[in-house]
């Protein structure tokens, strides 16, 4: 899958392109998400807000599961995020996620048998120097087409 595509319908939803957020990798079962350090994106104390650390953290996981080759074909829907916060950025984070195959093949199972499934996506949020800045595992259930 091609980064610009990706970026490109990133800068077609306002939220996402105010903060300015780009792809750095994506492949099948992987992606990585930069957010810049720019004024817009800090709070008060001149860090990186934590709503916006969680917002690059969920998007990730979306884009992950939609452009996933094996699941991105169900409907999905995210149901909730969990996240854990280690320390401010005041640099660029990228947010790393990943989809083993067997987690994929575990929802594609449920649902072709006509079950409900759930997926729990981790994701590393991680400051220029790779040190962890927030964790988070976003949960998405997928509904069997009927």
């Amino acid at each position: 899958m091609a980064n610009a595509v990706i970026d490109q319908a990133l800068r077609s939803m306002p939220y996402y392109a105010i903060l300015g957020v780009r792809t750095e990798e994506a492949q099948p079962g992987h992606v990585v998400l930069r957010i810049p350090f720019t004024r817009t994106v800090t709070n008060a104390d001149g860090a990186i807000s934590s709503g916006v650390l969680c917002s690059v953290g969920e998007l990730a996981a979306a884009v992950l599961v939609a452009t996933h080759p094996l699941i991105g074909k169900y409907r999905n829907f995210q149901k909730s995020t969990k996240i854990k916060y280690y320390h401010p950025a005041k640099a660029d984070v990228t947010a790393h996620c990943q989809l083993s195959p067997e987690m994929a093949n575990n929802v594609e199972a449920y649902l072709m048998r006509g079950m409900p499934a759930r997926l729990y996506v981790p994701v590393k949020v991680l400051d220029g120097h790779g040190q962890d800045v927030a964790e988070l595992v976003v949960h998405f259930s997928f509904k069997a087409e009927s």
